[in-house]
């Protein structure tokens, strides 16, 4: 069964009151009472700031299409002594060398998009790596210009003994000699760009890569004669030459966009430089 629900008829003789005018007033003496926390309490902001303040925004940091350039202690080499001619050598201590490495630490680094696509090997016969990368747009291929290294190379490239920090072998970035008796023959960075294949990392060609784009500085430990040092920074300065050239960055007649250094002395001053460095 449904049910009906009435509302019930009002009593007879009662009116119900109309409601009466609302108050939030509490107070007993007819004053509003105050509402708690309706103020924010006075804070100072501190000293009033001096028109000088004002005048001097702090620094905005770099953009992304902000070009940057790496600048290095050893460029232009024009404080360095000179030790060849042909092909150009400069002389370097232990200590210029330190002070060289920790300047080029402090550098901003460059916008990954003035570096990158090159940084992944862009080989003129790969195209599966330059239709990824680059598509129509050759220019990517070419070196970038803001960016700047230094790279140390030990003579002997025996790295298990008396090694400086980020040193490499000769053979990691240098073509293998074709002729053991040649001790003039001019020299050539590795073809490091892979010819084939796909990869967007190529970790194994970082090093190779940035030492085209670097000053570098050979060194030998106290077992490795003076000669075989000198005759290994002889190849990499010739080295520089012909890749500037190919890549056309070098004029005839022009100043060396990257150098060849040699460490003068032995070892031992880097082990003396290091002791002082670690009590200054």
């Amino acid at each position: 069964m449904a049910a009906i629900l009435a509302r019930p008829a009002p009593l007879p003789g009662r009116n119900t009151p109309p409601p009466g005018h609302l108050n939030i007033n509490t107070s007993q003496r007819g004053t509003p009472s105050a509402i708690p926390n309706k103020h924010i309490p006075h804070c100072s902001p501190g000293p009033r700031p001096t028109p000088r303040q004002l005048d001097t925004p702090p620094a905005s940091p770099p953009s992304a299409t902000q070009l940057v350039e790496t600048t290095s202690l050893l460029h232009p080499p024009t404080s360095f002594h000179k030790l060849k001619s042909d092909p150009p050598l400069y002389d370097i201590s232990a200590a210029s060398l330190a002070q060289a490495l920790d300047h080029i630490a402090t550098q901003p680094l460059p916008s990954t998009k003035q570096v990158f696509p090159w940084l992944h090997g862009l080989h003129a016969d790969n195209q599966l790596q330059l239709a990824f990368f680059i598509a129509r747009k050759r220019s990517l291929r070419r070196t970038p210009k803001c960016i700047r290294g230094i790279t140390i190379v030990k003579a002997g490239g025996d790295l298990s003994h008396s090694k400086l920090k980020g040193a490499v072998a000769p053979d990691e970035i240098l073509q293998p000699r074709i002729d053991e008796m040649d001790a003039n023959e001019s020299g050539d960075f590795v073809e490091i760009d892979p010819r084939e294949g796909f990869s967007v990392r190529n970790f194994q060609i970082q090093a190779c890569k940035m030492a085209t784009v670097s000053d570098i500085v050979v060194y030998g430990d106290d077992k490795t004669p003076r000669t075989e040092v000198e005759a290994l920074a002889k190849k990499i300065s010739r080295a520089q030459a012909l890749w500037q050239k190919k890549n056309g960055s070098q004029q005839d007649n022009e100043e060396r966009s990257f150098n060849t250094f040699v460490v003068s002395g032995k070892w031992q001053t880097f082990k003396r430089s290091s002791r002082a460095s670690n009590h200054a």
